[in-house]
């Protein structure tokens, strides 16, 4: 029954952090054991499901931990923890930027999706919306968190190759908004040279270009 009402929220818990890898298998399966081992720790049954993802969490950081890797793209690379750190630290830096570039509610649900990790009824019941607008809301906030991490990696790699971009990054002030990752992304699908160097970024695979 543990697994039942949990394995889909654990799953998710653990891809997102090691990606989809074999030894995710192991990890959900180190969480279930962890789980039913620890059940008598769980004090209120209305918050099980929150509980057992705090396991996947940690048994996942731990992977990490103990192996030394970091996954890109499907592929698992070992390099030293400092490395690990700091290639966290540049990931969790371009992911917080992006999402400058959402609307407020838009950045809202990210939070409580990503950082809270809630599942979608939690999501309903928090939006107060119904489970098919969750289910809408968050394809279009992944389309549009796609052309921000896509703007905002273009004006990184790109600034100086175009006049036009380079004039939008100074009027720009040094802040990402909303405002600017549409002027941007408006103006790479006009642009020759933009466009082609945007969907060359990693963003433009999410389907966003």
């Amino acid at each position: 029954m543990l697994y039942v009402d949990c394995e889909h929220d654990v799953r998710n818990v653990v891809l997102r952090r090691l990606g989809a890898q074999v030894a995710s298998d192991d990890v959900v399966q180190e969480t279930f054991l962890r789980a039913s081992t620890n059940i008598e720790q769980l004090h209120d049954v209305h918050k099980l499901e929150a509980w057992v993802r705090a396991i996947a969490k940690n048994e996942s950081y731990k992977y990490l931990r103990q192996h030394q890797r970091f996954f890109v793209g499907g592929e698992p690379l070992r390099v030293y923890s400092t490395e690990v750190d700091s290639r966290k630290s540049e990931l969790c830096f371009a992911m917080t930027t992006s999402r400058k570039g959402l609307s407020n509610r838009d950045q809202q649900f990210l939070h409580l999706h990503l950082d809270q990790e809630l599942n979608r009824e939690e999501l309903s019941e928090r939006l107060d919306i119904s489970m098919s607008n969750v289910y809408k809301l968050g394809q279009r906030i992944e389309v549009r968190l796609a052309q921000s991490c896509a703007a905002l990696a273009l004006t990184t790699s790109h600034q100086f190759a175009c006049e036009v971009l380079f004039q939008l990054i100074k009027e720009s002030k040094g802040e990402y908004s909303p405002l600017i990752r549409k002027r941007i992304t408006h103006h790479a699908n006009e642009c020759t040279t933009c466009g082609g160097a945007i969907k060359k970024t990693p963003a433009s695979r999410l389907g966003s270009f």
